[in-house]
């Protein structure tokens, strides 16, 4: 924290002496001087004064965080949002800036406000962090054209934040759709496997009701369910709409598998139906499939 070591190391660095900065910076770092660690990574990175390591910058950096550097905890956290672009880096990342910027630092600040105005997942903490952020600025801007900005930047944040929260809504939205669009696809199955294979529905008494439904609804279930099997493509948060997608998926396979096991049985060539297979599935499916697509985009689910 401004050693007289560090702060000639630092004198020979602005002088543009990067050599002599990281013979004096190194032994800094080694005997536990977190601003060392801190300029010795950036070296690291960058290749100044010694060669390019990203992987000795991640090492000095983690020291210098673990130990309580503001300052390392922002670069670092800049590193990260600006090199990965998912996983557990990236979540490490905003974790820093957001920790940074509520200590108080400025470079954390502004690294977290570029990236949450890039990004449409940064998270409702990052945004709101970020907005506060660009509250201070504004009180401590010194010209109209500063304030400004940040203004335009905030009002951006919170037109983010707003989406952010839509947006985890349509997650349980979602997971409703995939429940009942897997419900109805496995009952549309068997109802159409039970209207072309008639002689099967004695073995199936819990489906006697089939014989009530018309095939036309059998369809129209068909096309309701892949509408919402569409709109439920973000239920991957919620494991118990994944899991339901996954069992009717498989179960209508097996259905389909069954059909043409009864047609070969039967003698019959499956491409006499070939219109029929059309006309009762593939049209369904690629109908409700378009369909739900212009609805999900429609509704603003990514």
């Amino acid at each position: 924290m401004g050693s007289t070591a560090f702060e000639m190391a630092m004198t020979a660095y602005r002088n543009n002496d990067m050599e002599g900065a990281y013979r004096q910076l190194l032994p800094l770092a080694e005997a536990g001087d977190t601003d060392a660690m801190n300029v010795i990574a950036g070296m690291f990175l960058r290749g100044q004064g010694t060669f390019r390591d990203p992987g000795r910058a991640v090492f000095w950096w983690k020291k210098a965080v673990e130990l309580g550097n503001i300052q390392a905890m922002a670069d670092y956290g800049d590193y990260l949002v600006t090199t990965f672009y998912d996983g557990k880096e990236l979540k490490a990342g905003i974790g820093y800036l957001i920790s940074a910027t509520e200590k108080g630092n400025m470079k954390a600040g502004e690294s977290l406000l570029a990236f949450a105005l890039k990004s449409n997942e940064a998270g409702a903490k990052a945004y709101r962090t970020a907005a506060d952020y660009c509250d201070s600025a504004i009180s401590k801007a010194t010209d109209s054209y500063l304030r400004t900005q940040y203004v335009q930047k905030k009002g951006m944040l919170k037109y983010k934040l707003k989406q952010n929260r839509l947006g985890n809504n349509y997650v349980y939205f979602a997971a409703l759709f995939s429940a009942i669009g897997a419900v109805l696809l496995m009952i549309a199955s068997v109802d159409l496997f039970l209207e072309i294979h008639m002689e099967f529905r004695n073995m199936f008494p819990v489906f006697s009701y089939s014989k009530h439904i018309p095939w036309q609804a059998d369809i129209t279930m068909f096309f309701v369910a892949m509408l919402l099997f569409t709109l439920g493509k973000v239920s991957n948060k919620l494991h118990i709409a994944s899991f339901l997608q996954m069992l009717a998926t498989v179960f209508a396979l097996a259905v389909v598998a069954l059909h043409f096991i009864c047609v070969v049985n039967e003698g019959m060539i499956w491409y006499d139906r070939l219109v029929w297979y059309i006309i009762l599935v593939i049209i369904p499916l690629m109908l409700g499939k378009m369909v739900g697509e212009i609805m999900r985009k429609m509704l603003g689910i990514q």
